[in-house]
């Protein structure tokens, strides 16, 4: 682990000037306890930060945080290497291996337009993996029109990718329900197998909760809280486009052994 969090860090301090800027000299990370007196970062920092580049020949401005070489862009949709995206693939299959449900069940995806974009990258995934999968844009139906469609494709899981409450999805007789950051103990009281995606726009899917905590692959993230506040503080250890070290996130967290946390508050993501 230490080397994973050392590598990353000398890095994010050579190739991003966001890093520089907010360590005096090039960390010297031998140990965790070397790791967390570097300091915190925030959503404020990346933002003061930010530059702006232009792309096209017809003058697209976009905004980039921080400038790298290879244009890391913030937040989506952004510019990214095919390992970026390898890596959300690969964090994504390890959060569908820890759920119940067996190779090539099938998907369907309700959203709208606020979170199309994000839940269009999950059926990417969910395809690539070879999970049959159907997504329906919600406009103005009603919950029994969603439920009419939901009984025609009859899948094994349904994934509520929207802010509406669907109160009455616990009865539409679909056995996994999948949620963004809005774990409902109700309705896993009422026999439907409810898990929860913990997710970050800015860097993606992180965790899943099972049971009643969350598990994340720690081969692509470190996360510890803030002992002041219990804010949930994540390292990406993989993201070599836009690394994330010791970002402080709007939510917190009670950490508990090996790869798994609790989450006492949800913040605004």
């Amino acid at each position: 682990m230490i080397n994973l969090i050392k590598s990353i860090v000398d890095y994010a301090y050579d190739n991003v000037p966001l890093y520089r800027k907010l360590y005096s000299k090039k960390p010297n990370i031998d140990s965790i306890k070397d790791f967390k007196n570097l300091p915190y970062i925030g959503i404020s920092d990346f933002c003061a930060n930010m530059t702006i580049d232009s792309i096209s020949e017809v003058d697209d401005i976009i905004a980039i945080l921080p400038a790298i070489d290879n244009k890391a862009i913030f937040p989506f949709p952004r510019l990214e290497s095919a390992d970026d995206r390898d890596i959300r693939y690969r964090v994504f299959y390890y959060l569908l291996e820890q759920m119940d449900i067996d190779e090539g069940s099938t998907f369907t995806v309700i959203t709208d337009s606020k979170h199309a974009y994000f839940c269009g990258e999950l059926v990417n995934n969910l395809l690539f993996y070879q999970y049959p999968t159907t997504m329906l844009f919600l406009r103005d139906h009603t919950p029994d029109e969603m439920r009419q469609w939901v009984n025609k494709l009859k899948p094994d899981c349904l994934l509520l990718g929207t802010d509406r409450m669907i109160d009455n999805v616990a009865e539409w007789g679909v056995p996994n329900l999948l949620t963004i950051n809005r774990y409902d103990k109700n309705l896993s009281n009422k026999g439907v197998r409810h898990y929860d995606i913990y997710a970050i726009s800015e860097i993606s899917w992180i965790a899943i909760r099972i049971d009643s905590s969350y598990i994340y692959p720690e081969e692509f993230f470190y996360i510890e809280s803030d002992p002041k506040d219990d804010i949930l503080v994540l390292t990406t250890l993989e993201n070599y486009l836009q690394p994330f070290i010791r970002y402080k996130t709007p939510d917190k967290v009670k950490m508990l052994d090996g790869n798994r946390f609790q989450i006492t508050y949800i913040g605004e993501h």
